[in-house]
């Protein structure tokens, strides 16, 4: 008998089971699944289920992980001996805050926020169908971006594996719009991730000229332009369509060639009754920009270094949420803004892939299963048929019963990254975080 069960592979992965457990096993998964879905090995398969839903699955979003060259204060100290004080103190540990020479910029959402309350994340939000529109051709037109350049240059950058939103929008399916008349995915998440960055911090990412290729760092627009940014921001809040307005009356461009690719992450079927298909974007910025609170749905801006927002995280002073943990936790491989800088774009041309987690219940957690664990599905549930497995073992004893390990551990509200094998498209493993006291490089 052929048994593609991903409850007793599960459980013939981490524990010899008498042959009644393993029928009862077997007779759950069959109870749960009314269908299985490859997530990659058989893609069109994957499509045709998900627009065939009458409501979409879950929305898409986009995010962006802005990162800023530090400056020279917060690298050196106040004078020369808070910088020697500093400079003793990192030789003693593995990663210290003032060896990091960059800045992300993460926002804490208000306890009234509809999605991630209380939690910090990157910045970004819901993608609008006004960010494909075909009149952003014009908008970039104006800047000396032809059409053709754009494709080029942006669509057709990532050489790899292209995640289901770009290949196809649900934005656009779910509202039975043709694709070819609306901008193509890889330049609408970009405007979206910049709309949605400005309106919540004030970050503006705009030009007055066509980037060439993918720009490695650049910098936020200048006091030159005169724009109103209070004023601007209140319009945005207000129809997200008056971004096109604001570029079109500002005859500048949303500076889509300074930000590369990340990571694609969609919500577990588990968490919540809202599900995000969210493409991560890394933007390097020359020097810190100014950030406003919008006063809204962000309620507290933080310029950080990975390490101290993991550090306050795992002492319970801030929360956040699993994808975030995961991004930030890869940063720590990389201390130099300028490495970084170079890494982000030259990684970005072998594309991404979309990560859904599946969580399993432990005897005392939770686990979150990445692809490549031995515990991640054949066939996962991606629409949401039937509850996560439970697992009679504790996380310790999952862990070391696995031979390929990518999954982050959850206890509480706290999670941690574990990893022994190598990412996809090129990307970095995150480091296994637990604290000041211990920094394990991807349990390797």
């Amino acid at each position: 008998m052929l048994m593609k069960s991903w409850h007793l592979k599960a459980a013939l992965r981490v524990s010899r089971l008498d042959a009644a457990s393993l029928c009862r096993a077997y007779a759950r998964s069959v109870s749960l699944y009314g269908f299985v879905c490859r997530p990659y090995t058989d893609l069109s398969s994957y499509m045709r289920k998900r627009d065939a839903m009458t409501a979409p699955p879950w929305k898409e979003a986009a995010s962006l992980i802005v990162v800023s060259r530090a400056p020279i204060r917060d690298v050196v100290g106040k004078d020369l001996a808070s910088a020697m004080i500093a400079t003793t103190w990192n030789n003693q540990t593995s990663h210290k805050i003032s060896r990091c020479d960059y800045r992300i910029l993460m926002v804490k959402r208000s306890s009234l926020s509809s999605y991630m309350a209380n939690a910090y994340v990157y910045p970004g939000g819901l993608c609008e169908r006004c960010d494909f529109s075909s009149d952003w051709w014009e908008v970039f037109q104006h800047v000396g971006a032809t059409r053709e350049s754009l494709l080029r240059d942006i669509c057709s950058h990532a050489q790899g594996v292209r995640p289901p939103m770009i290949a196809k929008p649900m934005t656009l399916t779910h509202s039975n719009l043709n694709p070819v008349e609306y901008l193509p995915g890889d330049l609408a998440y970009r405007i979206s991730a910049i709309r949605e960055t400005f309106e919540e911090t004030g970050v503006l990412l705009l030009t007055d000229k066509a980037g060439s290729g993918s720009v490695v760092t650049t910098q936020v627009l200048s006091d030159d332009h005169k724009i109103d940014v209070a004023e601007w921001r209140k319009r945005l809040r207000e129809d997200p369509a008056n971004f096109l307005t604001l570029c079109r009356d500002s005859g500048l461009c949303p500076n889509v060639w300074a930000l590369h690719e990340w990571w694609d992450w969609l919500t577990p079927v588990s968490v919540g009754h809202r599900r995000y298909d969210t493409m991560f974007y890394l933007c390097c910025l020359d020097r810190q920009p100014s950030v406003v609170l919008d006063q809204s749905e962000v309620i507290t801006l933080k310029w950080c270094t990975p390490e101290s927002m993991l550090e306050e995280y795992s002492t319970g002073a801030l929360f956040l949420a699993p994808p975030q943990v995961y991004e930030t936790a890869r940063l720590l491989n990389i201390s130099s803004f300028n490495t970084l800088s170079k890494f982000a774009a030259g990684r970005s041309v072998e594309g991404c892939q979309q990560w859904m987690p599946v969580i399993a219940s432990a005897s005392d957690g939770a686990v979150s299963l990445l692809p490549g664990d031995d515990l991640y599905p054949e066939e996962p549930d991606y629409f949401g048929r039937g509850p996560g497995p439970e697992l009679p073992f504790t996380l310790e004893e999952l862990r070391h019963r696995a031979q390929n390990l990518h999954r982050m551990e959850v206890q509480g509200p706290f999670c941690t990254a574990y990893i022994n094998i190598t990412p996809p498209c090129g990307q970095l493993k995150p480091v296994t975080f637990t604290g000041s006291d211990a920094h394990l490089p991807s349990m390797l």
